[in-house]
């Protein structure tokens, strides 16, 4: 959403960068805040259908409706900033809340239905892989069949089109959501039978979670990693457009080709890596690797060390780009792993499930800082010059500069925060297995004590 929202907004309806970075900002704040709220709700509510699947219906239309009217403002709108501001400010907490109603009961139903140590990266790997697979196939055909060059005229900078992906993706929101409540509607009689909360109040569930060390690591983390996503979400449309002066079709091989490589890859070694390693080695060879990665290729450009050979170069940018989507996709199974075995911590310590305020809290995080990054990435664009309408090979050195070290060797310094945080989160299989044994044992003799109670 991110890579065309901004693009949309700032190059072709010609609102100020620093508009809809705040827009976008403002949206992703309110949608961290939001996600413990919705999840420690979803932890709380009882129903004949369980706790997490009224959240996710309830999401599904508002979701949809929100995609539409964020790629379709109306025409008397976009001649004037602050109406356009206010129509993309107002979508993007549609979408955004619709999305917190739907995402955080969905992931929380993951560490409820497995409690097996790698299960549970098995389960991560096959939804995290689905989604890039998913969202990666929707960008690169709009790419190749709705935003190419038609008749001489780049269809990046046409209007229509975006408005007729936007009724595109709310078809897409349903179809995908009615799978997803459909493919989980089995377990609802095993889910919702779930003892009764015994939090005082949904503040206090989100608070806990916080004693938690390794959960406080992972939250850091997410944080940083946040903020580097939402920067590369927002400027990577941008960049591949004026720093690298591809075409849509050029562009839209980048978009699919290293993400489908990216997932096959995930998909074939995951499942070695898990049984190799402990999950925090898979986490910390991730962040140095990416770190690395960040370092080489867009300084080469800018000091005019690549080679002529344009079909060379773009190899080296695909090359770059599976290595940061592998490693990516591979981070987010091991944290979405990580956060399924510190439900047992919590619940060992504090006697209570916590699936959907320990997923929704460490969203929380990296939304809010995410958010200040789009305060960053938007009026970024505006600082170097980058013009409205500008086309590819008409930009001054000083956004190619700007791009190029933004994208490259910025986004590595902030990755040794993520990188050093890896090192500090201490979980193993051997601990999980502990825990996974005490739970038992407490469950073991509350039910023993309840029989003898009952007996005299």
């Amino acid at each position: 959403m991110g890579v065309f929202v901004l693009f949309y907004y700032k190059q072709v309806l010609g609102l100020s960068g620093t508009l809809t970075g705040l827009a976008i900002a403002i949206s992703i704040i309110w949608d961290g805040i939001s996600d413990p709220m919705i999840g420690a709700w979803s932890d709380r509510l009882r129903s004949r259908i369980g706790r997490r699947h009224p959240l996710m219906i309830a999401a599904v239309i508002p979701m949809a409706a929100g995609f539409i009217m964020l790629y379709g403002p109306p025409d008397n709108v976009l001649s004037d900033q602050m109406q356009l501001f206010t129509w993309l400010l107002i979508s993007m907490l549609l979408v955004r809340t619709a999305l917190t109603f739907f995402m955080v009961p969905y992931l929380a139903l993951g560490a409820e239905i497995i409690d097996d140590y790698h299960e549970r990266s098995q389960l991560a790997g096959m939804r995290t892989n689905m989604a890039w697979f998913i969202c990666t196939l929707i960008s690169a055909t709009a790419l190749i069949f709705l935003f190419n060059e038609k008749n001489g005229l780049d269809g990046r900078f046409v209007i229509d089109n975006y408005r007729f992906f936007g009724w595109l993706n709310g078809f897409l929101v349903i179809l995908f959501s009615v799978i997803c409540i459909a493919g989980t509607w089995q377990y609802i009689p095993k889910l919702a039978g779930g003892a009764a909360h015994v939090g005082r109040n949904m503040l206090s569930d989100v608070l806990s979670t916080f004693r938690n060390k390794n959960f406080r690591n992972i939250v850091i983390l997410d944080m940083s990693l946040g903020g580097i996503s939402s920067i590369i979400g927002t400027l990577l449309l941008v960049t591949y457009t004026y720093f690298w002066q591809l075409d849509a079709t050029q562009t839209s091989l980048l978009f699919a080709g290293p993400i489908i490589l990216a997932v096959l890859l995930s998909t074939v070694f995951s499942g070695s890596l898990n049984r190799l390693f402990e999950k925090q080695h898979i986490l910390r060879l991730t962040c140095v690797l990416t770190t690395i990665n960040l370092l080489w290729l867009t300084p080469l450009k800018l000091l005019d060390l690549l080679p002529d050979n344009s079909t060379v170069v773009f190899a080296l940018i695909y090359a770059n780009w599976t290595v940061h989507i592998t490693m990516t996709i591979l981070r987010v199974i091991t944290v979405h792993s990580l956060l399924a075995d510190i439900v047992d911590e919590q619940e060992l310590a504090a006697g209570k499930r916590q699936e959907g305020v320990i997923f929704a809290a460490a969203f929380f995080s990296a939304k809010f800082i995410s958010g200040f990054s789009y305060l960053i990435a938007g009026p970024f664009l505006d600082l170097i010059g980058l013009q409205a309408g500008a086309q590819p090979g008409e930009v001054s050195s000083t956004v190619m500069w700007g791009l190029g070290l933004m994208m490259g060797p910025g986004l590595a310094i902030i990755m040794l925060l993520p990188m050093w945080m890896s090192f500090k989160v201490n979980m193993s299989h051997a601990g999980q297995l502990e825990v996974r044994q005490a739970i038992s044992q407490r469950q073991q003799t509350t039910e023993s004590v309840g029989s003898a109670s009952v007996s005299t």
